[in-house]
């Protein structure tokens, strides 16, 4: 395993060099067995990690000042946060670009050995060819979700997708395909992952996926392109096989993580890359929660000191979610099928319904011994399916903050015309990101475009 893992090294970090000719020597082997082409999916923290991007930029957290802005490590990470049309101002090595095709490099790999060797058990071969199209098709969609414009069906042939790379030639440039073929990829390589994985999560390997993640991976992806009845099939097979929520009641709202890696509402685990991860989980000087988020929350609400903390300067502060090693938890949970379920019902005029798997997720995050003030969770109701569809929205932010979901959400609400617009105010100064705007859309890395010379989006 090592000769093989320092090979595939080498693929990677120089595969992006048009000129390489890769010729390993006979003392280097490729795998062949089950359990080698499943080591290949688990030996680096890499292949569950995506991108950070859609959380600097979002607006789940306020700058007090131009000196906290100016601390920032990185021009990259400054300028991402105030939506500026040039981000990366010299930096190179983005994280966000290459770690996801670094996972997409492994997949493909994989699947490449897979035609050639001899695997006995169809078992087996069935489970690591869908491990490898999960993760293939989870790492399209975070490089989808930020270097492309969200999916609109009457621009998305023709709006800019990512480089779909299909297979594991080091020498071979792909240029960008649409949004369309982008997302189309997506959906074939998470059907198929459903149709090939183990049902059942892995107790204790929550960061190997399963059909359960697949399904509940296409919900998400789903919902993202606005096609809230195939979302809403995804949810529903997600959760007959595995709807399980936890009794906040049963977690410290003292401890500095609540959770583990291994917290039961996972049904799979990811976190942000650690160049922009770090950004929003112990943040830089002052850096605190945006407070109108902060105020959706009732007093009985456990979020409020489960998933937050109050720093000295008596702002709000994130703790580590579905983590307990400070990463930022980007995967797959069930309250976010609950919520996705709870948002297609209300769509379609199911009101009580919608309102049903609403209230059987937020009464497991109310306070049942609280005192002051002291009263039972209250049902919450719609009179209408608009008054529906606002309320589990306001439920979906504060559930699912500061998971990377929110830019995502934002794409898809202007698309809709919610109007939502983004404002920074460093110090007098106001920086806006206006509804459906083209800085919605990342650029891709100077240094990729350099070498490959793929288009790089207009901004």
């Amino acid at each position: 395993m090592k000769k093989i893992l320092i090979f595939l090294f080498f693929a990677i970090s120089f595969g992006c060099k048009k000129e390489l000719n890769l010729k390993p020597n006979t003392s280097i082997v490729l795998p062949k067995t089950a359990q080698e082409l499943e080591s290949l999916l688990e030996n680096s923290d890499e292949l569950n990690t995506t991108t950070g991007f859609g959380q600097v930029s979002a607006d789940e957290y306020f700058i007090p000042s131009l000196i906290d802005w100016q601390s920032a490590y990185s021009a990259t990470v400054r300028n991402a946060s105030i939506w500026q049309r040039e981000i990366y101002a010299g930096d190179r090595s983005i994280q966000d670009w290459l770690v996801p095709y670094t996972t997409i490099f492994y997949a493909n790999s994989v699947l490449d050995i897979l035609k050639t060797q001899d695997i006995k058990s169809d078992t087996e071969k069935s489970r690591i060819k869908g491990r490898a199209l999960f993760m293939r098709a989870y790492a399209f969609y975070a490089l989808v979700s930020i270097f492309s414009k969200g999916y609109d069906p009457l621009t998305a042939p023709a709006d800019l997708g990512i480089p779909l790379k299909l297979n594991g030639n080091v020498d071979e440039i792909v240029q960008r395909s649409s949004v369309e073929q982008t997302y189309d990829q997506i959906i074939k390589d998470g059907i198929e992952a459903a149709e090939s994985l183990n049902q059942d999560i892995v107790i204790n390997k929550r960061n190997q996926p399963s059909k359960v993640a697949a399904y509940a991976f296409l919900a998400r992806v789903l919902l993202s392109m606005r096609n809230y009845t195939q979302a809403e099939v995804y949810a529903d097979k997600s959760l007959a096989l595995y709807s399980k929520l936890t009794n906040f009641n049963t977690l410290s709202k003292t401890a500095s993580s609540a959770f583990t890696a291994n917290s039961e509402e996972i049904i799979y685990y990811s976190r942000a890359g650690s160049q922009l991860g770090s950004f929003f989980i112990d943040s830089y000087g002052t850096y605190g929660v945006d407070p109108e988020l902060i105020s959706l929350y009732l007093l009985n609400d456990l979020r409020l000191n489960i998933y937050y903390r109050i720093d000295m300067f008596n702002n709000y502060r994130v703790k580590p979610i579905n983590d307990a090693l400070g990463y930022a938890f980007t995967g797959l949970a069930t309250d976010e099928i609950y919520l996705i379920k709870a948002e297609c019902l209300a769509r379609r005029g199911e009101i009580i319904s919608s309102m049903d798997f609403l209230n059987r997720l937020n009464i497991t995050r109310w306070d049942a011994n609280a005192t002051t003030p002291s009263h039972p969770y209250q049902n919450i109701t719609a009179n209408s399916t608009a008054d529906a569809l606002n309320k589990v929205l306001i439920e979906r932010r504060k559930a699912l903050v500061w998971r990377g979901i929110r830019w995502t959400d934002l794409k898809r609400l202007n698309l809709e015309g919610r109007n939502i617009t983004l404002t920074r105010n460093l110090s007098g100064t106001i920086y806006t990101l206006k509804p459906n705007s083209p800085l919605y859309v990342l650029p891709i890395p100077d240094d990729e475009i350099a070498l490959s010379g793929i288009q790089q989006n207009n901004r």
